[in-house]
């Protein structure tokens, strides 16, 4: 059996919902989660706008952190989350927070050196990288971001496929990184309103809504099910399940 990257039991997330000085509420998104990530595993999450598929991805990724239940991580796993462009220090340059980055990401200095040139040549922002992140458009931000996770050589890749990484020819060259670095070693947890992008990608599949499990198992059969409730009462689902392993 292969070696155990993450698992989560009894998993739940919630958000503040507003604020008031006299009443405070929350809002449950995500209820219930329990998985296993296994090192080479490719898993797809579907499910609809809200359902809370990005959010997972982000207590994954150690960005939140659970109300209830238990996190599991192996030590030293490298995560690398394609998709996210926050975390960049404003008033420093894309070259500093490369290597900031890089760090927090769980690389070494001399890894980061060694990559440096490589990172940059990626980016494809020629001066630019030397100027302040501040002072990038949301689509130079995103290169630099998605060109310090694809070579930080992650245990755990996670990628928000309806991510937007620069123009058309940037793009392509993403998508065939991105391929590259699926058919690696390390697991996948690839996030999508297709599911035909998950059918090609993963072996198993997550159907999540409104935070809770549908449904989980090969990704044949989840993206099938998946598919036919969009032709019959969208409204109406089965009764949620919690997903013990994938």
């Amino acid at each position: 059996m292969k070696d155990r990257v993450l698992k989560l039991e009894r998993v739940s997330l919630c958000y503040k919902s507003g604020y008031n000085i006299f009443k405070s509420s929350k809002k449950t998104v995500l209820s219930n989660i329990s998985m296993e990530i296994r090192r080479g595993e490719k898993i797809g999450v579907v499910g609809r706008n809200g359902a809370g598929k990005s959010s997972l991805l982000k207590l994954l990724a150690g960005i939140y952190q659970p109300d209830k239940g238990k996190i599991f991580a192996s030590e030293s796993v490298r995560s690398a989350f394609i998709g996210l462009q926050n975390g960049f220090v404003p008033y420093m340059s894309g070259l500093d927070n490369i290597t900031l980055t890089g760090l927090l990401m769980g690389m070494t200095r001399s890894e980061v050196r060694r990559k440096l040139e490589q990172i940059v040549d990626y980016t494809e922002l020629g001066e630019n990288i030397h100027r302040p992140v501040f002072s990038y458009s949301s689509g130079m931000k995103a290169r630099l971001a998605f060109a310090i996770s694809a070579f930080s050589e992650p245990d755990l890749l996670l990628i928000d496929e309806a991510m937007s990484v620069g123009d058309r020819a940037f793009r392509k060259k993403s998508e065939e990184k991105i391929a590259e670095l699926i058919k690696g070693d390390a697991a996948v947890v690839l996030v999508s309103h297709e599911s035909h992008l998950i059918q090609s990608i993963c072996t198993q599949a997550i159907w999540l809504d409104r935070g809770v499990v549908v449904q989980s198992g090969d990704s044949d059969s989840v993206a099938e099910v998946y598919a036919k409730s969009f032709e019959a009462n969208p409204g109406i689902l089965k009764k949620a399940q919690t997903l013990v392993a994938v």
